[in-house]
């Protein structure tokens, strides 16, 4: 990136508006002041009328759903994950449809003030770095920071749940990759891929407790650790797996993670719906984050996430859409609003519940964590990287104006984003994506969905998705120790 950019004339979203000029230099935010000069060279951006806004970060997202949306309704998610992840696709989609189906999420969350997210990628049947290429360039294209976690299990999903029968259902999947195809994998993608604090990040994403070895958790998180890559894995996202811990250990999979050494500053658990106070207060004392993706776990039937006592325990939470099956805007502020909404519904002490600033904050600065970027990211000041959108001032949202920042979570003005800039280039001007063709793009994705869509096997997957539906009805009926769901 390390483009030089003067932006000018901007007002910087904060509790009130200021009108600063932001210096942009070798893609950092250089200095932050009054009637700044531009130095030669660089490119001069008027911002005069606008609200600067630090550029929005979504902490957990799979690509790889963008061509799902409204396929699937009132599907809980283990049942959802048999088709929206193909686990009985045997090939995978051609280089140009895996290229159209990443820059057409990357473009959607441009549009929306999105400058940087988390794509946990998965890839039926597997990753290689044949499919990962087309996903890199994709965000070269359209200009968008990404962090690639390599979306992986070496367990067959019927093997994460406990089924009746679950070596003949995973008998009907692909078979999955081996732990040392894995890990070469990732040595190999870092490699060719990984740019320290720059555009393209590659991480690694073993899928989640029960869908992975011991070996594998414990390979990937070492592999991340020593090169200070992103690291995540789902945990506790619904009543099943809640259910399948106790059962196969006696206890959460966030206890397990934690007698494990797992948990830390550098492992990130997503979702967290169903946690007991024991697992909050381990994710607490050790500096775990979490992403909460309220609009996806609200769409799924997962529950509802314990936020305020997440907050109150100190436990650092980012906000994540999850993938386009489940949450088909991408749009960060509109998860934003819901989430600050949402949770004052649980009534009791009002003082606990969440602001639009806590809300804002967890789609920014404490989301750049989850990127790998440390504090780099999600702020208006000297030394972040210079991503920022700009939204008209006079935008339905900010008029009459009294507080910007609740009016910018509450008023959702996404749809109003006219420039967005990553690392100091501007890479959507008058609400377009500058680099790439809209309705080229569009036209792509079209073709490239029907490809997409065929490659399931349907005998295998229905016999695959009776036993989990048979399976979640038994769950459903049991009492667990700890609750998620909202009850009448």
């Amino acid at each position: 990136m390390g483009n030089d950019l003067l932006v000018q004339g901007g007002q910087l979203l904060g509790s009130e508006l200021r009108t600063r000029d932001v210096l942009i230099q070798d893609g950092r935010i250089a200095r932050v002041g009054e009637r700044l000069d531009a130095p030669a060279g660089a490119e001069v951006l008027d911002a005069s009328g606008m609200v600067v806004l630090p550029g929005l970060i979504n902490a957990h997202y799979h690509s790889g759903e963008n061509f799902n949306p409204g396929l699937y309704e009132n599907l809980p998610l283990d049942l959802w994950f048999v088709h929206s992840h193909q686990v009985t696709r045997a090939e995978p989609l051609s280089a140009e449809g895996i290229y159209a189906r990443t820059a057409l999420g990357a473009t959607l969350m441009l549009r929306t003030g999105t400058t940087s997210c988390v794509d946990f990628l998965f890839e039926a049947p597997e990753i290689t770095l044949e499919t990962l290429e087309p996903v890199v360039q994709a965000y070269r294209d359209t200009g968008m920071r990404a962090t690639i976690l390599l979306g992986v299990a070496d367990k067959p999903f019927a093997e994460s749940l406990p089924l009746d029968d679950a070596a003949g259902a995973a008998a009907r999947e692909a078979a999955p990759p081996t732990l040392d195809g894995i890990m070469q994998l990732a040595h190999d993608a870092v490699a060719r891929w990984h740019e320290p604090d720059g555009q393209i990040g590659i991480g690694m994403g073993p899928s989640a407790p029960q869908r992975c070895t011991d070996a594998l958790l414990d390979a990937s998180l070492a592999f991340c650790r020593e090169r200070g890559l992103a690291w995540q894995t789902h945990v506790l996202e619904t009543k099943s797996q809640a259910f399948t811990s106790r059962r196969w250990h006696g206890k959460s999979f966030v206890e397990r993670l934690a007698e494990r050494g797992t948990l830390g500053p550098q492992a990130t658990l997503v979702h967290t719906v169903w946690l007991s106070d024991r697992d909050i207060e381990l994710m607490a004392s050790s500096g775990t984050p979490t992403v909460h993706c309220l609009m996806s776990n609200l769409r799924l039937g997962d529950g509802v996430a314990r936020l305020p006592a997440l907050q109150e325990a100190g436990v650092r939470v980012a906000l994540g859409t999850d993938g386009r099956g489940c949450d088909e805007s991408l749009d960060m502020l509109e998860l934003a609003k819901m989430t600050a909404l949402v949770h004052k519904a649980r009534g009791g002490d009002f003082h606990r519940w969440p602001t639009a600033a806590q809300a804002l904050d967890m789609c920014t600065s404490a989301a750049s964590i989850c990127m790998g970027h440390g504090e780099g990211l999600g702020r208006l000041e000297e030394g972040a990287h210079g991503d920022l959108s700009l939204v008209p001032a006079d935008a339905p949202a900010f008029i009459p104006l009294h507080d910007p920042v609740r009016q910018v979570v509450y008023g959702s003005p996404s749809a109003d984003v006219q420039t967005v800039v990553v690392g100091g280039r501007v890479v959507v001007r008058d609400g377009d994506p500058v680099g790439i063709d809209l309705p080229r793009l569009y036209e792509q994705s079209k073709r490239y969905v029907i490809d997409a869509m065929a490659g399931d096997r349907p005998a295998d997957a229905a016999e695959i998705e009776a036993m989990v539906g048979e399976l979640y009805d038994r769950v459903e009926a049991i009492d667990l120790d700890v609750d998620s769901y909202l009850r009448p």
